[in-house]
């Protein structure tokens, strides 16, 4: 028995010197994986434009764009109406939203492509001074077939399940009134679960609110 209790003591440091490198291993793994995440990609920095160019699409939406819808904004919201010109993302909460569409897709068993901004217009009733702005939502997208489509989840039972936004958004498509609405209804339900939902919004806007 004191044997036994000998090749224990003399054992035991092997072990931890053992786990401690495995531990190292893994540590610098880690390490690793992160520091190559963090690295511009060729595909990533393709996508980088000049300065120039940005000051010239900004000034380009102004005149192609603001300056001719500027006296019907101003008549139907008044006067005083500046529609939006940026919108202001959280950096954290977007890397955020993003882990939170990876997870929930995964227990789904969707794969997300990427992400589609869709360009809408807060409606009268929007509480405080962004209503009638100019603003975007965010979508995860999948492929299906040779293209991409923005979804979102939709419980039904227990689970939850894969809902196309073009499914919902396209209201066009139908004729009948009585669908159009239910499509409708069935959208805005969906859009309160937070529990399912995957449609990023609310963000800070300029105008109405100041910055540049």
């Amino acid at each position: 028995m004191n044997n036994f209790t000998l090749l224990n003591l003399k054992l035991h440091p092997s072990f931890l010197a053992y786990f401690t490198l495995i531990f190292i291993f893994i540590s610098c793994e880690e390490k690793k994986i992160s520091h190559e995440n963090k690295e511009p990609t060729k595909e990533m920095l393709a996508h980088i434009i000049e300065t120039e160019k940005a000051v010239n699409m900004y000034q380009n939406y102004k005149k192609e764009r603001i300056d001719i819808l500027k006296d019907t904004l101003s008549t139907l919201y008044g006067k005083e109406f500046n529609d939006t010109r940026l919108v202001q993302v959280n950096l954290k909460i977007l890397k955020n939203y993003i882990a939170y569409v990876e997870k929930r897709s995964k227990e789904n068993n969707i794969n997300p492509e990427s992400l589609h901004f869709y360009f809408s217009v807060y409606p009268s009733n929007k509480e405080g001074i962004q209503k009638h702005h100019q603003t975007f939502f965010i979508a995860p997208a999948t492929k299906d077939g040779n293209n991409q489509y923005g979804y979102t989840l939709q419980k039904k039972g227990n689970k939850s399940e894969i809902l196309y936004l073009k499914d919902v958004l396209s209201n066009h498509k139908t004729s009948n009134n009585t669908t159009q609405d239910i499509q409708k209804a069935s959208f805005f339900s969906l859009s309160q679960d937070e529990e399912n939902g995957l449609i990023f919004n609310d963000q800070n806007s300029v105008p109405p609110y100041g910055g540049s």
